[in-house]
């Protein structure tokens, strides 16, 4: 049942991530202000984004489906992204002139921060070293080259637009 459920969440951000690719591209190609609603840059952060699961996440669920390592990097940000997402629109609701709130607004961050440096960077390296490990083992060099590529590029794209903005939150001041 867990391989199951956990290459069902595989296969689901897939389909996720094949959609907003599509509605990037349609967008884009369709409308008459496609390229200023969606600038290159976020066709290159998203594209970034979505790079692992789009390149790796059906040949890993077809010859992998029983792998701990991978299981954890679909829980790991998946539920990353949950939290960090419903931490932030609740911080949304806060006023910032209010101390208090304030308050509640630093903790919060301070909060996805922590989940954040931890989620998406520290384990995030530890689960790719893993499975970069085990594919390097195994022969798997097209998926090991393709993984260190994307690794990278991700754990850039975590560094810069998930962890560094929760601790530069968490630090505001009024």
């Amino acid at each position: 049942w867990t391989s199951s459920l956990a290459c069902l969440g595989v296969l689901s951000e897939m389909g996720w991530e094949m959609s907003d690719m599509a509605d990037i591209v349609i967008t884009r190609s369709t409308a008459v202000d496609g390229k200023e609603r969606i600038p290159d840059t976020l066709v290159m952060i998203m594209t970034i984004h979505h790079s692992m699961t789009l390149t790796l996440g059906l040949p890993l669920v077809m010859k992998y489906r029983n792998l701990r390592e991978l299981h954890l990097l679909t829980f790991n940000l998946q539920w990353a992204a949950a939290l960090a997402i419903g931490a932030n629109e609740y911080c949304k609701t806060l006023d910032l002139n209010d101390k208090q709130q304030l308050w509640t607004f630093r903790i919060m961050n301070g909060i996805c921060f922590g989940i954040m440096a931890w989620m998406r960077g520290i384990y995030w390296l530890y689960l790719c070293f893993q499975l970069h490990t085990r594919l390097y083992d195994d022969g798997e060099y097209t998926m090991f080259c393709v993984g260190i590529v994307i690794t990278i590029l991700i754990t850039g794209f975590n560094f810069i637009l998930c962890i560094y903005p929760f601790g530069k939150k968490m630090l505001k001041k009024n």
